[in-house]
């Protein structure tokens, strides 16, 4: 029980992971992102054109970035927070499994969404992008000086989105109104 009551403690953490976006006057948690990530998956799975198992998706995204709580976020647009990314974040998740009772499970999870060999984790991968657009566009403040232009952003989502051909038309219109609103 002790392990467990720790692991519930430092897993909880996420919800105080800063993230680069701003919901209001503060930055929005990794938490938020990740709940936010599930309401995305869960109506937009509707509209895909094949099979997906929507529990799948869903725990793709409740874990894709757990290994946030030790590692931190690094916003891609910032060369020095990507240094040793994936070695933060490789330490994480061993202390991530070192922490969770019955951790089979979880690795196979994360290591599925990594590995992006499923239509489930290619979706839940192209709902992650989708939703930073949404919270982009909800952001009153957002604007081009935080060096996130469209050229960058579509380097980075443009290969996820277009594996749906609904995602990808959402995408577009969502980018056609952020270039609108002047937010990149």
């Amino acid at each position: 029980m002790d392990k467990l009551i720790r692991c519930l403690q430092e897993l909880e953490q996420l919800k105080l992971v800063d993230r680069g976006l701003n919901v209001g006057s503060r930055k929005e948690s990794t938490a938020e992102h990740s709940w936010s990530c599930m309401l995305i998956a869960d109506i937009l799975i509707d509209y895909i054109d094949e099979p997906l198992d929507r529990l799948k998706v869903l725990e793709y995204l409740l874990y894709h970035d757990l290994v946030e709580v030790f590692a931190g976020d690094a916003k891609f647009n910032n060369p020095e927070e990507l240094k040793g990314k994936d070695e933060k974040e490789a330490l994480a998740l061993d202390k991530i499994k070192s922490l969770i009772p019955k951790s089979e499970r979880f690795s196979r999870i994360i290591h599925e969404y990594e590995s992006k060999e499923s239509r489930e984790a290619k979706f839940a991968k192209a709902v992650d992008c989708l939703d930073t657009c949404v919270r982009n566009l909800n952001d009153d403040n957002k604007d081009k000086s935080d060096g996130f232009d469209e050229a960058l952003i579509r380097a980075k989502y443009a290969p996820h989105v277009k594996e749906f051909s609904f995602i990808n038309d959402l995408y577009e219109m969502m980018m056609h109104k952020l270039v609108e609103q002047n937010k990149i």
